[in-house]
């Protein structure tokens, strides 16, 4: 059981606070800024590592996808279960974001890639004619490279995730108790950039009936829409990324929940 003496709570939840305590998950919040990285450095957007034997990642139609996400864990305090070493790569590709609905869905890895990189070549990478020829797109959600600043918290269940009904049954709305749940909603959302915790739903949590998807029981990254700096997923919205909590363990990469929805 996690424990905390710092959670801070509204009045009105004071009297669950040991429940709430209870489903404290260990996270690293990120603080993206506007600043230019080295190849190796933790990033949003910008140019990625790549040893000079890999090749870019491209979608399933050939297309090059761009780095979304670069997390070099040497950098980063030491989160239970994530590794303490090696680059973890996010890329996407635009064409996810043709036509699509209020949200999106995929396990497939055909128009996003997952990469990482145990150890780092020690021979320069260099930069690749993909990226170099890369052009203002309109569609992808971060607009400049960012530096990123990580910072480690624990956090409570987010109210709309799927686990509240069973941690929280007490604040889950009737009759009588809406007021609080109300109250939960607007203090834990679990909004904002972050490597573990829990996630940010706009409706509700895709896992919640499905017992094929929850599965996928670790936030492996989370990507909220901030204007000031640049990062929009469409109307407002909200990019994550799930794996299984074992797979994690064995850094094993290759089966990620990757699901963005907006307004």
């Amino acid at each position: 059981m996690n424990k905390t003496t710092n959670l801070l709570l509204p009045k009105e939840l004071e009297s669950f606070r040991f429940e709430i305590e209870d489903t404290l998950l260990s996270a690293m919040i990120i603080t993206p800024y506007k600043r230019s990285t080295t190849l190796t450095e933790s990033k949003f957007a910008g140019e990625p590592y790549l040893p000079y034997y890999q090749t870019y990642p491209k979608d399933i139609t050939g297309e090059p996808m761009r780095l979304l996400a670069q997390i070099n864990f040497a950098e980063m305090p030491a989160l239970k279960d994530f590794p303490s070493q090696g680059i973890l790569q996010f890329f996407i590709s635009s064409n996810i974001f043709a036509n699509a609905d209020h949200y999106h869905e995929d396990i497939f890895q055909q128009f996003y890639k997952i990469r990482f990189y145990p150890t780092l070549n020690s021979e320069a990478a260099v930069p690749r004619q993909e990226f170099l020829a890369q052009t203002a797109d309109d569609w992808f959600p971060i607009q400049q490279e960012l530096a990123l600043q990580l910072r480690p918290i624990q956090e409570p269940v987010s109210a709309l995730d799927h686990r509240a009904i069973h941690y929280l049954p007490s604040l889950i709305p009737s009759s009588e108790d809406i007021d609080l749940h109300e109250i939960y909603l607007q203090y834990f959302l679990g909004a904002g950039a972050k490597i573990g915790g829990y996630a940010y739903f706009l409706e509700e949590d895709i896992r919640h009936e499905s017992p094929l998807l929850q599965r996928y029981d670790v936030l492996l990254l989370q990507i909220d829409s901030n204007d000031e700096i640049g990062i929009m997923w469409a109307d407002s919205g909200v990019g994550k990324f799930f794996i299984n909590r074992e797979k994690l363990l064995q850094k094993d990469f290759s089966d990620i929940l990757f699901q963005w929805e907006h307004y």
